[in-house]
């Protein structure tokens, strides 16, 4: 159980490391405490550390010794993702993850997006081989005809599911635990799992990446996919293991599938997955962060805490999420 003395204080300081962004997060957050009449303070001075109630955190920031601030210091990162915060040991005191509503939208709406392109063939009429009128004449599959399968049933994958649905897709979710969202049905287990990758013809792959979730997608989960179906990766890229995806794509197991995380970021100008021609590559764009709906989600944190509840996306950290 974690404990948030300190942070309960009147007076609140704030030190902000986010690598290439710290000055905008530093403009953005002091706007916002003045737009909210907080009584909080930004802290430069890395020798102040001892007084510092709550970092506002990037991986790829200057920071790596965590030791310097007091235990019950709160680490607010600003991405959804924790894996690889996680590898960092020192951080021993409370860690909350990014859950914020416009990223949530932006998932949502980037996981439709791909799902109604190849829903309506769009690919193949935008950018055709060659400049003639040609249409299908089989007729297309409606919404309520589709089985989408999600994996990941959290904050970004029941956004997605809801959005979906109410687009008449029929939808299921897989998740370490049940989930209840209307219209959604949840499944749980190894029995759940072949169930969705035996019956969907999209899936989305929205899960953390944990030591049980790592490569679920591999040659022995795609022999139980359904044939000819799509797959869409917004979560991490180590849910894939690369060649077995390459290898149901030449085979015809997958009929296609976007990728928007890799195993290895920026992507290699080398990887196959660039110039395969059943593959998409976006360059992690799904839900990038959102500079001022971030500060204030960790500032409607901040508040919780205030009222002695606990921060929504605090990190359990032997699940990895």
């Amino acid at each position: 159980m974690h404990t948030f003395i300190r942070i309960l204080a009147s007076d609140l300081n704030i030190f902000i490391s986010t690598g290439s962004k710290t000055r905008e997060y530093k403009k953005v957050l002091a706007e916002e405490i003045e737009a909210q009449s907080l009584n909080y303070n930004i802290i430069e001075d890395i020798s102040r550390s001892s007084e510092i109630n709550a970092v506002i955190y990037a991986d790829d920031s200057d920071i790596s010794d965590f030791s310097v601030f007091p235990d019950d210091t709160v680490i607010f990162s600003i991405f959804a993702g924790v894996e690889k915060t996680l590898l960092n040991k020192t951080i021993q005191q409370p860690l909350v993850r990014l859950i914020d509503v416009e990223m949530t939208e932006c998932m949502a709406e980037w996981c439709t997006a791909h799902v109604l392109r190849y829903h309506l063939d769009l690919d193949e009429f935008i950018k055709p081989e060659k400049k003639e009128w040609k249409a299908h004449d089989k007729e297309r599959l409606l919404a309520n005809q589709i089985d989408i399968g999600i994996l990941g049933l959290g904050t970004l994958g029941s956004a997605t599911a809801e959005k979906l649905k109410k687009l008449d897709f029929k939808v299921t979710g897989w998740s370490a635990t049940e989930k209840k969202i209307t219209g959604v049905r949840s499944l749980i287990g190894a029995e759940g799992l072949t169930r969705i990758l035996s019956t969907s013809d999209y899936l989305i792959l929205l899960l953390p990446l944990t030591e049980k979730t790592k490569t679920i997608i591999n040659s022995d989960t795609l022999k139980i996919v359904k044939t000819g179906a799509i797959l869409i990766n917004a979560g991490r890229g180590g849910l894939i293991e690369d060649n077995d995806l390459l290898k149901a794509l030449d085979s015809g197991k997958l009929s296609g599938c976007t990728l928007d995380v890799f195993n290895e970021e920026p992507l290699p100008p080398e990887h196959p997955f660039w110039s395969h021609d059943k593959v998409t590559v976006t360059p992690h764009i799904s839900a990038p962060t959102r500079l001022k709906s971030s500060i204030q989600s960790i500032l409607a944190n901040i508040s919780r805490i205030k009222e002695g509840l606990q921060p929504i996306g605090l990190v359990e950290k032997k699940r990895s999420y």
